[in-house]
Order: C-alpha cells, then sequence, then structure tokens
C-alpha cells in the first residue's frame, strides 16, 4: 500500500490501476486540457494532463509513528513520502521549549511589559 502511495505523489500515477473502460473519462479529461494549454491531442499528451489534474487535487493524509528505526526505512524506500508532501509533527512540546519561544517572542518585540514580561511568557506557555 505505501509503494502505490509513493507512485501517486510522485507521479499521480499507479501501473496497472486502470482498466480499459476507464480510459475513455481518462482521455476526456485530458483532452479538455490539452486544449485549454493548446498542446497537441495524442493518448500520451491527453493521459499526462489528466495525471496533472490528479497530482493538483489529490489530498492525503497518512498517521506514522515517527519512533525508531521502521518509520527511518520507510522514508528511505518510499521518498515521496518526505519530498511530496507537507508534513506536520503532531508532539507535545516540552515546557522549556514553549517557554524559549516564549521569551524570544515577547522579549523581541516592542512590547515594553518591564515587571509584567515573566507573566505574559507564563501565559504564551499556558496557552500554546
Amino acid at each position: 500500500m505505501v509503494e502505490d502511495i509513493n507512485n501517486v505523489l510522485n507521479s499521480g500515477d499507479v501501473a496497472g490501476l486502470y482498466k480499459n473502460e476507464d480510459f475513455e473519462g481518462i482521455f476526456q479529461i485530458g483532452k479538455s486540457e490539452c486544449l485549454r494549454k493548446n498542446i497537441p491531442l495524442n493518448k500520451m499528451n491527453m493521459f499526462q494532463c489528466y495525471l496533472g489534474k490528479v497530482k493538483q487535487n489529490i489530498h492525503i493524509v497518512l498517521a506514522f509513528s515517527p519512533l525508531g528505526e521502521v518509520f527511518r526505512t520507510r522514508l528511505r524506500m518510499f521518498p515521496s513520502l518526505v519530498n511530496c508532501c507537507t508534513i506536520d509533527w503532531f508532539t507535545e512540546w516540552p515546557e522549556e521549549a514553549l517557554m524559549n519561544v516564549a521569551k524570544g517572542i515577547v522579549g523581541n518585540g516592542d512590547l515594553e511589559l518591564g515587571a509584567d514580561e515573566d507573566l505574559c511568557v507564563d501565559m504564551f506557555k499556558i496557552m500554546h
């Protein structure tokens, strides 16, 4: 399954996915795109235009545990999981990191909080 997702992310296609009857609809979509982009009409161009629409409109949500060697191996085997995706790391931040970010934002700003700066930093830490 991960190999198919890697292929879709990389090229927009999975080899052997389409049946012969699927190509009529694919070529209709590709034909309209080719005409819109003023590209010569042939099967290859129509299919490439179709794949371009697939790549433009595909949205996939994958959830992996980032811990351990299995994750690193999977990323090496399927590089499109990194190269063709936006990665959001959803983990808890340590309290020290939250404090440092808050100090950087509050300390570098023109807020002039004076004695209330530490309280404001603590509020940022709690909120985030």
